[in-house]
């Protein structure tokens, strides 16, 4: 595995500073939103300084893209020439996919291609570059892409100016980690923010609270005493703790990301901003297509539109669908990084869509329209369940090395739970337990909560930062999709 360095931006959502910089950045977004040469400035200035926080010189990473994309939008727009507009649209997927290859996928693909070709008996040494992978730069470079294809298309009209494609692609809630927002949805609210209504502030401040219960008190938590001691050392662990230790990093991936996405949206609207869910309840999917609808929505979404349906979709025949499928969710599993491990769990992934397709369309088709008995359904979604938690072996692992060294353990037959702390037993079952629930139970509960007089909704929020202050680890955890 090439292991490409990253960094989180020194202002993380958990953090104190970020506490304070989130209170000014709403503050001055209240002060100028009448105002909207001033709103947009804003914007755009304090994205800027948070991404710098992290890496000041890649700000003109983004900068760079933001205006080449940008300016190609416009002359698409502006031209009624295919091929001055095939060129425009070229340039951009050029200019985004090229950086995106550059800073994420060289190293990896120039180390295999040397190893190749050492078998065949060519020794060849490609220079490896060694870079530091931009922090979010697979979810603006989607984001970019998304914007000059709809252009192109006619399925929305450019932005109105270098300032609102700007406070699109930098705004800071979804900059560094997602969710995936499409420009339609978003530049419109650019030129007409949503007025900031109690309710609206309290399902904001209940969504930061919900997130950050779920990023400190249960994804941290397992992380650092469970997950991580279980995949660093698993010849330590007996084959159950390695099991709980799946499931734990199962639950932490979901919290960890889950959380983050419930803070951007919470912070989003704060300022004046609607984003669509990233995330319904995963582990409760019946099927492994089904799971693939409801983790990471809006990363599924975007493949589903600009890669599974250009490539013709279910209309070219059977087995064109299974390759547009296959590839598809292939490519989903090597977005997420650049390495041998996510090569396979790609290749893993696509072909349990295939396979499940396959299943749907041509064994189970007469039994697909006949209503399932509960037992049946149970059934389904735990053998789902316990797919995704075993493939992610691959995901969690360093290398493939890492990967067998857990799985050989699971087969040592050892079943001491003797290194499971009452702590680790009580979130990681109590996670699952409230992962399970009816989502209407979380629904109704935030519904009440922002209809709650002031005092009752700002001691809830109090006991969720008491809770996330007592259980928050000595050790910063950043937020596992950065490095993506």
């Amino acid at each position: 595995m090439i292991a490409v360095p990253t960094a989180p931006p020194a202002v993380l959502f958990q953090s104190v500073d970020y506490v304070l910089f989130l209170a000014i950045a709403v503050g001055g977004h209240l002060a100028l939103r009448r105002v909207r040469l001033g709103r947009l400035l804003w914007i755009v200035l304090l994205s800027a300084l948070f991404y710098a926080s992290w890496h000041p010189a890649y700000l003109g990473l983004v900068a760079l893209t933001t205006g080449v994309d940008y300016v190609a939008a416009s002359r698409i727009a502006a031209s009624e020439r295919p091929a001055v507009r095939k060129a425009w649209l070229a340039t951009s997927l050029t200019v985004n996919l090229g950086l995106l290859g550059l800073f994420k996928y060289h190293d990896f693909f120039a180390t295999a291609v040397r190893d190749v070709l050492a078998l065949a008996g060519w020794h060849v040494s490609p220079p490896l570059l060694g870079l530091v992978l931009p922090v979010g730069i697979s979810f603006y470079t989607f984001e970019a892409i998304g914007y000059v294809v709809d252009v192109y298309t006619g399925r929305i009209r450019p932005a109105s100016g270098p300032l609102p494609y700007a406070s699109f692609i930098l705004f800071f809630p979804h900059l560094v980690a997602g969710p995936i927002i499409r420009a339609g949805d978003f530049l419109g609210q650019v030129e007409a923010p949503a007025p900031l209504l109690p309710e609206r502030v309290s399902r904001g401040l209940v969504l930061i609270a919900t997130g950050l219960v779920k990023k400190v008190c249960v994804a941290d938590y397992l992380a650092v005493n469970l997950v991580d001691r279980v995949f660093d050392r698993p010849e330590l662990y007996s084959a159950t703790e390695v099991v709980l230790g799946l499931y734990g990093f199962t639950m932490q991936l979901y919290c960890d990301f889950s959380g983050y996405t419930d803070m951007a949206i919470g912070m989003a609207l704060l300022l004046g901003f609607h984003f669509p869910v990233n995330f319904l309840r995963p582990y409760l999917a019946f099927s492994i297509t089904d799971f693939w609808h409801r983790w990471h929505i809006s990363l599924s979404r975007w493949l589903r539109d600009y890669l599974y349906y250009p490539l013709g979709g279910s209309r070219r025949g059977e087995a064109r669908t299974y390759f547009n499928l296959f590839v598809t969710i292939f490519l989903i599993g090597l977005w997420h990084g650049a390495s041998w491990n996510f090569v396979l769990y790609g290749t893993i992934q696509g072909a349990a869509m295939v396979l499940h397709r396959f299943w749907r369309t041509r064994i189970a088709r007469e039994r697909a329209s006949r209503p399932k008995p509960i037992a049946l359904r149970v059934l389904h979604v735990a053998a789902c369940l316990q797919f995704v938690v075993f493939s992610r072996i691959l995901f969690r692992a360093s290398d493939l090395e890492q990967a067998g060294a857990v799985t050989e353990r699971l087969w040592s037959g050892t079943t001491s739970v003797a290194q499971i702390t009452p702590g680790v037993a009580a979130i990681l079952i109590g996670s699952f337990v409230a992962h399970m629930l009816p989502p209407r139970w979380f629904a109704g509960l935030v519904d009440r909560l922002c209809r709650a007089p002031a005092i009752v909704l700002g001691l809830a929020l109090c006991l969720a930062f008491a809770a996330c202050a007592l259980m928050a680890t000595s050790e910063v955890v950043p937020y596992i999709y950065f490095q993506f």
